[in-house]
C-alpha cells in the first residue's frame, strides 16, 4: 500500500473510534494514533513496514488515567499478507470497510456503536486490571503419551517436551537487468528451524495456534536466536533464488557468450518470523529413548535437543 492510501486509513480509523465515544489525537511517532475512553486507551498503527510492526506490536505501552497506569490495547492495519500480530488486533480491509459502514450507520441514525473483539487490557472495575492473556504459538497436541508409548514399541515412562523451533514466512520480490536480460526474484514460503539443534523442520502447511502451554510438559528454550535464525534463512533464501544467466553478444561476425549470476538483495526479502512450540513425547525406556512427535504421531530419527540422558 501507498504512504497516501495509509494517511486515508489512519483518518477513518479515527472517526470509527470517535464514534465509539474515544477521545483521539494523532500522533508523530511511533504510533500514528492514540484514542482513550474512560479507562481504556487504543494505540494505532498503520504501515507496511512489518520491521515498525513487529516492534510495535511486541512493545508493551502504558499510560496513566485518573492516576492509575492502564497498558493500551494495539490496532494494527497493514496491507502485508504475512504479518500476524501476537498482542495486537490485526484491521484487515475488510474488517476496516465494515467498522467504517457501521460507524457511519451508527452517526446516521444515532444508534450505539463499540468496537468487539480484540485483546484487551482494560480495568472491567476501577483499581481492578485484567491480567494479560499468556498465549503461546503452537503445534497441537494430538496423540497421547501412551499412544506415543506405542508408537516407540517400548515401555516407559512418557515425558511431554515443548520443543521451541522458528517459523518463518518469506517473500522475495524485484527484479535484475544486464544486457537486455531480466532475471525477477518473485517468490514466496514458508519453513521452520529447531531452535535448539539448528535443523529444518517439516510440519507441512500447518497454521500455529494460540494456546497456553500444558503445565505438566517441559518447555525448553530457545539455543539459536531469533536474529541467527534470521541471518541463515536470509543466506539460504539468497542462495536459492540466484539465477546464473548465459548471455550472447555479437559483434559482427564473432559470438561471444559470457555467464553472470544474479541474485536478490537483503532488500528483496521479507522474512517474518515467530516462535512456535511443537510438542514432542519422550518415551523413556530402561536402554533406549525414543521420541515421538506429538502433533505428527511420527517417530524422531533424530534427537530434538543436542542430546538426551535417562535418569
Amino acid at each position: 500500500m501507498g504512504e497516501l492510501i495509509h494517511t486515508h486509513a489512519v483518518t477513518e480509523i479515527r472517526r470509527v473510534l470517535e464514534t465509539a465515544g474515544y477521545d483521539c489525537e494523532i500522533e508523530e511517532g511511533p504510533f500514528n494514533l492514540s484514542a482513550v475512553r474512560d479507562t481504556k486507551c487504543i494505540l494505532v498503527m498503520s504501515s507496511d513496514d512489518t520491521g515498525l510492526l513487529q516492534r510495535f506490536d511486541m512493545t508493551p505501552y502504558t499510560i496513566t488515567l485518573n492516576g492509575t497506569k492502564v497498558r493500551c490495547d494495539k490496532i494494527i492495519f497493514t496491507g502485508s499478507s504475512y504479518f500476524q500480530p501476537k498482542e495486537s488486533d490485526l484491521w484487515t480491509r475488510e474488517k476496516l470497510l465494515k467498522y467504517i459502514g457501521d460507524a457511519a450507520a451508527a452517526r446516521i441514525w444515532s444508534m450505539p456503536f463499540d468496537l468487539v473483539g480484540g485483546p484487551s487490557y482494560a480495568y472491567t472495575n476501577v483499581g481492578i486490571r485484567q491480567p494479560p492473556i499468556g498465549y503461546d504459538l503452537v503445534l497441537p497436541l494430538r496423540i497421547s503419551g501412551q499412544e506415543a508409548a506405542r508408537v516407540a514399541r517400548q515401555q516407559g515412562n512418557t515425558v511431554l517436551r515443548m520443543i521451541p523451533y522458528w517459523y518463518y514466512q518469506y517473500k522475495s520480490g524485484g527484479e535484475a537487468t544486464y544486457k537486455g536480460k531480466s532475471v525477477s526474484f518473485d517468490e514466496e514460503g514458508s519453513g521452520w528451524i529447531n531452535a535448539i539443534n539448528d535443523l529444518p523442520g517439516q510440519f507441512g502447511d500447518v497454521v500455529p495456534q494460540e494456546a497456553e502451554l500444558p503445565q505438566d510438559a517441559e518447555v525448553m528454550a530457545p539455543v539459536t536466536s531469533m536474529d541467527d535464525a534470521k541471518e541463515r534463512v536470509k543466506a539460504d533464501l539468497i542462495k536459492k533464488l540466484t539465477r546464473r544467466v548465459r548471455i550472447k553478444t555479437t559483434a559482427g561476425d564473432a559470438i561471444f557468450a559470457e555467464e553472470k549470476d544474479f541474485r536478490p538483495s537483503d532488500e528483496n526479502i521479507e522474512l517474518i518470523f515467530k516462535k512456535v512450540y511443537v510438542p514432542v513425547w519422550q518415551v523413556r525406556g530402561k536402554k533406549d529413548i525414543v521420541e515421538v512427535n506429538a502433533y505428527s504421531g511420527e517417530e524422531l530419527t533424530l534427537p530434538s535437543d543436542e542430546g538426551c540422558e535417562v535418569f
